[in-house]
Formats: C-alpha cells, sequence, structure tokens
C-alpha cells in the first residue's frame, strides 16, 4: 500500500473516532444532570427518562393486566428472572409516589397489577418444574415469597388499604415460623432452593417484617432480624473484605467463600435499614473490588477475578443510589442506557432499550433511577388508619388460596 493511500487510511479512521466520541458526548450531555436524581423527594421532578421509561411499563402492564394469565413478549428463556424483574420494578412504585404524589392512585393501581402477574404460575412454578415440591410458598423457597410478601407490604404501607392484609398476615406468618424452626438448626432465616440460603434473599423477608411491625405493631423484624443478623455475621461474611459470601449449605455446614458483585449491592441496599452503619462501612470496599470506571462510563464485575456483568452494572446502579454516590450512578446510568441503546418509539413516544430483554430490564432501571432510600421510604407519611388496624382472621387460608394456578 502506497504511504499517501496509508495516511489516508489513518486519517479516515481517526475523523471517525472525533465524530464517534462527539456523537457520545452529544448523547452524554442530552442525559438529565445527575443531580437531579438525588434532590428530596419534596423537591424532586420526574426526569425525561423517567418519564419516558414509565410510559413504557404503564402501556406493558395495562396490556399485561387484560391478558390474565398470559406474558406477551416476555423472554421464557428467562423464565425463572420474571419474578425478580416484577419485583424490582414494585420496588420502585413508593418512590415515584413520593416524587409525584398525584401519581401515588396511579402508582399504587399499577403495584397492585405487578402483584397479580407476580402471582401468576408462569412465575412461581420453577418451584415445580425442578422438583422441589407442589407448594411454592408453604415452606422454603424465600427467594419467591419474600418479593411476594414484600410487595404485599409496601402496597399497604402507600395505600392504607387492606387489600391484601389477609394475604400478608398469612404469608409473614410462615416467614415468621420457618425462621423460629430454624432456630433448632445450624442457621437462621429461611432457604431459597432446599440447601441454599442467600443473604440477600432473606433481606427481602426481613424488610417485609419491618413493614408489617410498622402496620400492626408486632416486633418480628427486630427480634428475628438479630437473629438471622447474628448468624449472617458468624457464617456468612468474608473476613478479608467484610463482604457478603456467595451462598450457605446447611447439610454440610458450609459457606460458599465466593464473592458476588451484584448480590452484595442487592443485599447492602435491602439490610441498611437494620445495619446502616455496617452496609455503609462495606460499600466503598464493594466499589474498589468490583467497580470499573471508563471516563464517563462505569461497570461493575460479577466476579472478582471477571469482566463487566450486565446484571451487576443494573445493581450497582441501584446501591449507589441508596448510598448517595452521584458520581457512580451516573457513570453507570451512562452506560446502562447509551450501551442499551435507550430510545424513543415511534409510535407510542415511550422509552425503551434496543436489548432483547428490554421488557425485564427497562422496569427494573426504572425502580433503580427513582429509589429515594429505604430509610426515606419506611419513614414517609403514608396514609395510615387512626388506630393500629386489628390482625385479620387467616386460619380458613391455604397456600394455593394466594397464588393463581392456571398456566395459559
Amino acid at each position: 500500500m502506497k504511504p499517501n493511500r496509508i495516511l489516508k487510511l489513518v486519517a479516515g479512521l481517526v475523523l471517525l473516532g472525533l465524530a464517534l466520541t462527539l456523537a457520545v458526548a452529544i448523547h452524554l450531555y442530552s442525559f438529565p444532570q445527575v443531580e437531579a436524581y438525588f434532590a428530596e423527594p419534596a423537591d424532586r421532578q420526574i426526569q425525561k427518562d423517567e418519564f419516558g421509561q414509565w410510559q413504557y411499563v404503564r402501556h406493558l402492564y395495562t396490556e399485561m393486566e387484560a391478558t390474565g394469565e398470559q406474558f406477551k413478549g416476555w423472554d421464557e428463556s428467562q423464565q425463572d428472572m420474571w419474578k425478580y424483574a416484577i419485583a424490582f420494578l414494585a420496588y420502585g412504585m413508593p418512590s415515584l409516589a413520593m416524587i409525584k404524589p398525584d401519581e401515588a392512585p396511579m402508582a399504587s393501581y399499577y403495584l397492585s397489577v405487578m402483584i397479580h402477574k407476580m402471582k401468576a404460575k408462569k412465575v412461581w412454578d420453577d418451584w415445580q418444574r425442578y422438583g422441589f415440591g407442589d407448594d411454592p410458598i408453604c415452606k422454603d423457597n424465600i427467594m419467591y415469597k419474600g418479593h411476594l410478601n414484600l410487595m404485599y407490604g409496601l402496597y399497604q404501607l402507600m395505600t392504607g388499604s387492606d387489600r391484601y392484609a389477609k394475604e400478608f398476615t398469612w404469608l409473614t406468618q410462615k416467614i415468621v415460623e420457618e425462621v423460629e424452626q430454624s432456630k433448632g438448626g445450624k442457621f437462621r432465616g429461611v432457604v431459597c432452593e432446599p440447601d441454599r440460603y442467600f443473604v440477600q434473599c432473606n433481606a427481602i423477608g426481613l424488610l417485609s417484617l419491618e413493614i408489617y411491625d410498622r402496620l400492626y405493631g408486632t416486633p418480628y423484624a427486630k427480634y428475628y432480624g438479630e437473629e438471622v443478623m447474628k448468624f449472617v455475621k458468624e457464617r456468612l461474611i468474608d473476613p478479608e473484605t467484610g463482604l457478603y459470601r456467595e451462598a450457605y449449605h446447611p447439610s454440610h455446614d458450609i459457606a460458599i467463600p465466593y464473592l458476588s458483585g451484584y448480590t452484595n449491592a442487592w443485599t447492602m441496599v435491602m439490610l441498611r435499614p437494620f445495619d446502616r452503619e455496617y452496609q455503609s462501612k462495606i460499600y466503598p470496599t464493594w466499589k474498589k473490588i468490583f467497580v470499573r470506571e471508563y471516563g464517563p462510563f462505569a461497570m461493575v464485575r460479577e466476579s472478582r477475578y471477571g469482566g463487566p456483568s450486565r446484571i451487576a452494572t443494573l445493581f450497582g446502579m441501584l446501591a449507589a443510589k441508596e448510598f448517595g454516590d452521584q458520581e457512580l450512578f451516573g457513570k453507570l446510568r451512562n452506560t446502562v442506557d447509551l450501551g442499551g441503546l435507550l430510545h424513543k418509539d415511534t409510535e407510542r413516544g415511550y422509552l425503551s432499550y434496543a436489548a432483547a430483554d428490554n421488557t425485564l430490564m427497562n422496569g427494573m432501571v426504572l425502580s433503580f433511577k427513582l429509589h429515594v432510600g429505604w430509610q426515606k421510604i419506611l419513614d414517609h407519611n403514608w396514609p395510615r388508619p387512626e388506630s393500629t388496624p386489628m390482625v385479620p382472621e387467616i386460619s380458613a387460608i391455604q397456600s394455593f388460596d394466594l397464588l393463581n394456578t392456571q398456566t395459559l
């Protein structure tokens, strides 16, 4: 190749690189200022990306509400993840109601739709498909019933309505009974799959107990939270980093020593109302081990020895939001929204990602952007009855009264 042709090729590549850099810079400039996501709820405005993604969620769940047990357009290869996509979207509804009070009735309505879809057989039948048993909520499976219970609790907390009070009380009692029964064994809490105990899933169950206590004046979260946290700190804390180990197996009384980027992010966020000082202490360690920054972008690794992970990056957004880390949140937002090609639908005007799993991803990202912090959610002045409500009568309720059992 002649020298002048090489120079032209190099010049062309340089110009292409500059054009791409300029395009990225212009796109990032169009994003909302990071500080806007962190304003106090009373002063906060819904940002244009949040508004567009909320439009998408409303469209999706309006369609889902009108189609019974169907999940039109959902990736069935990811079916075991549907419960997490629904639940973590649901956890954003209180923040939406706090930021935009005139949207609170709408947020409550869609939270109810999410509860209905969470109860669909396609969401919980992995328990049956994998041969763990017929009943997915009477024993074990805190990875499902903890989320369902927290969704019940958030609905009652937000609205003051007893629409799900019986289900919330029944499932709370089941979780409390299992934690109490675990005191006769080697661990404290509830397993997910048989012989697999995860801190992050038990954190969800504890948060549901905290809400129940605030509504009914019970002491469950304080008493059982102390039991669970004592076990976790004795057996599931990595001595080098202070982070949470991957899992515990009661059959062999062994804690798996590996560390997960995404489950540590999840755990720190959900346990912060119970031990604010400790979670704040280990957050910088998590960040140092798992986060990698690249100029205006950042990604989170799932393994301390591996490369970037999409799910870890998503949960990193939630952790950065909970801990008030504006710089990291902004960089992760840039990665997720630019890398996921967040764009406006030309027909409906909502914002969606070009990724194949947009249906799962979009709502979770919206929720993490909206998140105002669990303590603020718990302490907010929600509608309350004048006196502590009576605990509902639940003696006639059976497990499958809570669930939809038809598959379409």
